[in-house]
């Protein structure tokens, strides 16, 4: 690997990912609405204009790009009859976010990464496998899962790995920020796992990686 995409690596996971590859030498471009220390693309996954606008940069500037990490997303935790449309969080734009978006980039950048044998880690959620009350957010997620699989079945006979990352409940902002919940995983452990799972040679694809908390008591197994 040589140059990564990361949407969202202003914060949280994105973040961590990107510190852990740029350690490794690889240059780090975060597609997102805030600024970093890497290089930006300003984008907003849930408005048309900067999503084909972040595209023409990244083929202009970046076509040499051989990772795409689809990072970015939003959560809403709320019950259907409690999403307020006059707001700016309704389900029009989680699906945006969480989907569109990431299946927008994806298809305007094929082309480099079949080109360049590139790798694809979508984040998705262990919400994507069992149901919840957390309607739409769910619902995004188990959408967020089809596209991870039709994507590898799209890319079965190409040299471009794709790796669906679906972690449980972590500490990160979009619960909040500055938001700790005890018991969640920590953001910079999930990074190193999917790090990992990007430097194995190219012949192994990890096609799914689903992390759950693990509950554990204070005392030591081995007393």
């Amino acid at each position: 690997m040589k140059k990564a995409i990361i949407t969202g690596a202003s914060s949280g996971l994105g973040l961590e990912v990107a510190k852990l590859l740029q350690e490794k030498g690889v240059e780090i471009v975060n597609l997102s609405r805030s600024r970093t220390s890497f290089q930006d693309i300003y984008v907003d996954l849930s408005e048309d204009k900067t999503i084909f606008s972040a595209i023409r940069a990244i083929k202009k500037q970046h076509a040499d790009f051989d990772l795409l990490i689809l990072n970015a997303g939003m959560y809403l935790k709320a019950k259907i009859g409690e999403y307020d449309f006059e707001k700016e969080y309704d389900i029009e734009k989680n699906f945006k976010v969480n989907v569109i978006g990431s299946m927008k980039l994806v298809n305007g950048l094929i082309s480099l990464l079949k080109k360049n044998h590139g790798d694809v880690v979508v984040v998705g959620s262990t919400g994507a496998f069992k149901n919840s009350e957390e309607v739409v957010y769910t619902a995004t997620k188990q959408a967020v899962l089809s596209f991870i699989r039709s994507l590898q079945a799209d890319l079965k006979h190409e040299d471009v790995r794709v790796i669906g990352f679906h972690p449980g409940r972590f500490n990160s902002n979009l619960r909040g920020k500055n938001i700790v919940k005890e018991g969640s995983m920590n953001a910079k452990d999930l990074a190193v796992a999917m790090v990992n799972a990007l430097m194995l040679p190219r012949n192994v694809e990890v096609s799914e990686m689903i992390i759950n908390r693990k509950e554990v008591k204070e005392e030591s197994r081995y007393l």
